[in-house]
């Protein structure tokens, strides 16, 4: 059972997500509406405002991959010149790419650190490679190696 504070709704991989405030843990989270049930509203003020005055649902959704959540991080990636689309389909056009060397640019992107983020990682193989923070890192080379011993 979750109480929290309603601010919108967005549409993302053919599912809508309630946008809303958990006023626990001071902190926007989103939460599929297909699966929701037992709804009810109360006279409880909503609350989170402050939290929703510059919220950019574009950016949000830019750093959340398929919809999972996680801590928000800037994360420095070392890309392969050849994967320059995939990075602008993913962040939008107003990054800044730094050319790193003669096959490779670097980018720093806000992303939510999740499974999901990781495997997108994962996918692109050889081709990106995430530099830091250290703990986003190891928490993929952690990930790396839970997916790695189910194969052995």
């Amino acid at each position: 059972m979750y109480e929290v504070s309603p601010w919108a709704l967005c549409w993302d991989d053919e599912n809508y997500y309630l946008i809303a405030f958990d006023e626990n843990e001071q902190k926007i989270k989103h939460y599929r509406v297909d699966k929701m049930k037992n709804i009810t509203m109360t006279d409880d003020l909503r609350n989170g405002r402050n939290h929703f005055e510059h919220f950019d649902m574009a950016e949000y959704m830019k750093r959340s991959f398929g919809m999972f959540g996680g801590d928000s991080e800037l994360v420095k990636l070392r890309v392969k010149n050849e994967l320059v689309g995939v990075i602008i389909d993913r962040f939008g056009k107003d990054v800044t790419l730094f050319p790193d060397d003669e096959e490779h640019f670097l980018v720093h992107v806000k992303v939510n650190v999740s499974n999901q983020f990781f495997a997108w990682v994962f996918g692109l193989g050889t081709g990106i490679e995430i530099l830091g923070p250290e703990k986003v890192r190891e928490q993929m080379a952690v990930y790396i190696e839970k997916v790695g011993k189910m194969y052995q």
